[in-house]
C-alpha cells in the first residue's frame, strides 16, 4: 500500500513539474523586431514596456499597461500572440 501511494505521488510530481516547464515557441516563424513587437504591445494597452528579450523562440515581456497594473507575458515571436501572462 505504501508503496503504491509512493508511486502515485511520485508519477503527480513529475507531470506538475513538466506543466510548469518553460514552453518554447521554436519553430513559429521569423521573429518580429523588437520595435514590431513594442509596437504591437502598446497598441494593446501595454504602454510602459520595462524590458523585451527573446529567448527560445519567445519574446518576455515586462511592464505595466495603461492602468498601471504590472505584467509579465511570454510572447510567440513571429506572431506576437500571448502564450502567458502573468
Amino acid at each position: 500500500m505504501r508503496r503504491t501511494l509512493l508511486l502515485a505521488c511520485l508519477g503527480l510530481a513529475i507531470t506538475a513539474s513538466s506543466a510548469l516547464a518553460e514552453e518554447s515557441c521554436a519553430g513559429s516563424g521569423q521573429p518580429m523586431t523588437r520595435t514590431a513587437m513594442e509596437q504591437s504591445l502598446q497598441q494593446r494597452g501595454y504602454t510602459k514596456i520595462r524590458s523585451l528579450s527573446l529567448h527560445n523562440g519567445c519574446y518576455e515581456a515586462k511592464g505595466f499597461d495603461s492602468k498601471g497594473k504590472r505584467f509579465e507575458l511570454e510572447l510567440d515571436a513571429a506572431t506576437g500572440a500571448i502564450h502567458n501572462a502573468e
